[in-house]
């Protein structure tokens, strides 16, 4: 099949989850199809497009940098959410009807619901559109709106859950095909897409090739969390990892080290002055800001911690770790949407004590990390390989 695929970012280099599954979709799906690739950037001329170059036929970019003020001033006064208007660009609605008129299409997919408000330029002229909807995004609006520190705030993203559900409600019936990430969102989204059938589990997946099986041989101390403070959980989670869980770590293992890397650390620097307890080797947490490549950090750590206590969707770096033979603690919010079982795969914990506790006992415990570990890798091969993902999607 001849397919575009219709992206909001380009996806490389691979340092955030959306990117690494539009990668690895594209690369998958390059040996039986022709594949064009269409994205924003906000800089053409710094645009690194890495290895897909070989997996596309053609990659158009079309520049639409953050228009912050302009954007503020149109959700105020429209009806439209913001997610949706900080990726309109007219310079990509004529790049597509370029397109339209160079190449047939049998097929479009557009990754993201915000990116949904193109799809009716494909679905007019009778072109099959798909969705890969990543996750429910108003979901995780509202559980971030909960936490804002003020009225106005709150009753902003209240407004923003609002015009995103309606906007994602409308995508999800209109689509030929939804692609949700867990059973649960895909049952949530089937509910209101009016024809069940439609949607499907495409879960994210992980390249065992690339992540291969490294177990620990010692007991080691070194804890890694891995994420983007420009990603509100995420930056919820170093938080509370910073304030109380890392010390109560330390009360039980002093020479424990915590290696955060990620993106935008700086907003963590205040935080990172971080609690230590007398005797320990490290009274900071390493900050390792926009890493080229994050597989060396898996294999120097000896634990992946995920401390989320929002958000949707699920998280590939759980995936990677289970693929590299990194033990994973998890709260039950983390792993969300895996099909992975507390003390056979990892560890999952919701309170500070017990986070804690969970993290310690796999630094004291050689046994216990290879076993999750040897586990982790074994249900990674049986159920989330990129190619097994690529093949659910019936797209293969």
């Amino acid at each position: 099949m001849n397919i575009l695929i219709l992206s909001p970012f380009l996806p490389y280099p691979l340092d955030q989850g959306g990117k690494i599954r539009i990668y690895n979709i594209i690369k998958n799906m390059a040996s039986a199809h022709t594949i064009t690739l269409a994205t924003l950037v906000d800089d053409r001329s710094t645009a690194d497009l890495g290895p897909l170059r070989q997996f596309c036929d053609e990659i158009i970019l079309v520049e639409r940098p953050a228009r912050l003020w302009p954007d503020r001033l149109a959700f105020f006064s429209g009806n439209d959410p913001y997610n949706v208007i900080r990726y309109r660009c007219a310079e990509l609605r004529r790049e597509l009807l370029r397109l339209q008129r160079r190449k047939s299409f049998d097929l479009v997919q557009v990754e993201f619901p915000m990116m949904w408000q193109y799809a009716g330029l494909f679905r007019v002229l009778g072109t099959p559109v798909v969705l890969d909807a990543h996750n429910i995004e108003h979901y995780n609006v509202r559980q971030i709106g909960r936490s804002a520190g003020t009225l106005f705030w709150r009753a902003l993203y209240r407004l923003e859950e609002r015009r995103l559900r309606r906007m994602e409600e409308q995508a999800w019936r209109e689509c030929a095909r939804c692609f949700a990430v867990s059973d649960k969102e895909r049952d949530e989204i089937a509910a209101v897409a009016g024809d069940p059938a439609k949607v499907v589990t495409v879960p994210n997946g992980v390249d065992p090739e690339r992540f291969t099986f490294l177990p620990r041989t010692m007991t080691g101390k070194n804890i890694l969390f891995l994420g983007g403070m420009d990603y509100i959980p995420n930056l919820d989670a170093a938080r509370w990892l910073l304030d109380e869980v890392f010390p109560l770590i330390l009360q039980q293992e002093p020479e424990a080290k915590l290696q955060m890397v990620g993106r935008e650390l700086w907003r963590l620097k205040e935080g990172a002055s971080g609690s230590s307890t007398p005797g320990s080797r490290q009274t900071n947490p390493e900050l390792h800001e926009n890493v080229p490549d994050v597989l060396p950090w898996f294999y120097a750590a000896d634990l992946l911690v995920v401390p989320l206590r929002m958000g949707a969707g699920t998280r590939l770096k759980i995936l990677e770790a289970m693929a590299a033979g990194l033990p994973v603690v998890s709260t039950a919010k983390g792993c969300e949407g895996i099909s992975a079982s507390p003390g056979v795969h990892l560890l999952i914990a919701d309170t500070g004590q017990d986070f804690a506790a969970a993290a310690a006992s796999i630094m004291h415990d050689v046994e216990l990390g290879q076993r999750l570990a040897a586990n982790a890798r074994h249900l990674v091969q049986e159920r989330y390989t990129w190619q097994q993902v690529i093949d659910l999607s019936g797209l293969e």
